[in-house]
């Protein structure tokens, strides 16, 4: 018999993420919230070309979120989300500080985005704990931004969530976006 070799032994380890993607039924609308909510920048897009009529699929454009090589390519799907209590897939980041993650918070407040901060366990107040804000983002994609140092505080959520509570009319944000097409003429 064959001794088994790990994926390290035969060097097919993964240098690093290179992009990952996310469903959405509308650009305007998704790039307004990941570029002024999550603070990404718009590096292509949106591309047509490859569009199929009838649904545009394969329309994307793509958006860096963080500091890494690795960005999120939005692809425009105007079937398929994600149902409103399901909690996977979902995408989690990592924020440097607690001054950070209560920034965000702050924006997804501005912004009327539902987000609930949960932490593992209890502790006492102003622990340092681990503790993830989830929110999703206007197409229903659940997202998590992750804090390894988080102060406890009474009002952090305990354990597993209900993710009906991040639910929110994708239509109030289509109203904020300006007037326009969010494909060109023809396709």
């Amino acid at each position: 018999m064959t001794e088994r070799k790990s994926a390290a032994d035969r060097d097919l380890r993964l240098y690093r993420l290179d992009h990952f993607t996310m469903p959405i039924r509308d650009f305007n609308v998704a790039i307004k919230f990941y570029t002024e909510v999550l603070g990404g920048v718009v590096t292509l897009g949106p591309v047509w070309e490859r569009a199929r009529p009838r649904g545009q699929a394969g329309a994307h454009a793509a958006v860096q979120l963080f500091d890494q090589d690795g960005h999120m390519v939005l692809y425009l799907q105007p079937w398929g989300q994600p149902a409103p209590d399901q909690l996977h897939p979902h995408r989690s980041f990592r924020i440097k500080s607690a001054a950070l993650m209560d920034a965000l918070l702050g924006r997804l407040d501005a912004a009327n985005v539902p987000h609930v901060v949960v932490t593992p366990a209890p502790g006492d107040a102003g622990d340092r704990v681990r503790a993830s804000a989830y929110f999703r983002d206007p197409d229903g994609n659940q997202l998590e931004v992750a804090c390894d140092h988080y102060p406890y505080r009474s009002d952090l959520h305990v354990g597993p969530f209900d993710p009906m509570a991040l639910s929110y009319p994708w239509q109030d944000w289509r109203a904020m976006v300006p007037d326009g097409s969010t494909r060109p003429e023809g396709v």
